[in-house]
């Protein structure tokens, strides 16, 4: 079943120590549930990064068992998270040069409608570069069918 859904995205970071910094996004994106279980949502969103403004096309798969969830970004960034119960090491590509850095999941969490379909997506990480952290984040996908 594929069908297409508003999707508001909250990314809440704090950066070295500093008050905590809230972006939030809007966008028309594409629900799919796969015979499988799984689901895949399909979104762009219009970033502003050093005074431009970017388009970033974000692809979000979760398994059927819920233990994971798996964001791939890709345009003028370009990066993969895996959020769940391991450290993940990612390269994160940017028009300004590429780094590695650690995704370490605190919580993750689903909300799901009466029928199933899952409504919000919740995340709680670290991000770190080596000994480094980068951030302390929260990140929440509501999927509105």
């Amino acid at each position: 079943m594929k069908r297409k859904v508003e999707i508001n995205v909250a990314g809440i970071h704090i950066r070295d120590g500093k008050e905590e910094e809230r972006i939030d996004t809007s966008s028309r994106g594409v629900y799919e549930a796969h015979e499988d279980g799984s689901v895949c949502i399909v979104y762009d969103e219009i970033q502003d990064m050093g005074g431009q403004r970017i388009k970033v096309s974000n692809k979000v798969t979760v398994p059927r068992d819920l233990k994971c969830v798996e964001i791939e970004r890709t345009g003028a960034m370009n990066s993969k998270m895996v959020f769940g119960s391991e450290e993940y090491t990612m390269d994160y590509n940017t028009p300004y040069g590429s780094m590695q850095m650690e995704v370490i999941t605190k919580d993750l969490g689903f909300v799901n409608t009466d029928s199933g379909e899952i409504r919000e997506i919740s995340a709680e990480y670290i991000i770190k570069s080596g000994d480094e952290i980068l951030s302390d984040s929260r990140m929440i996908i509501e999927i509105k069918h």
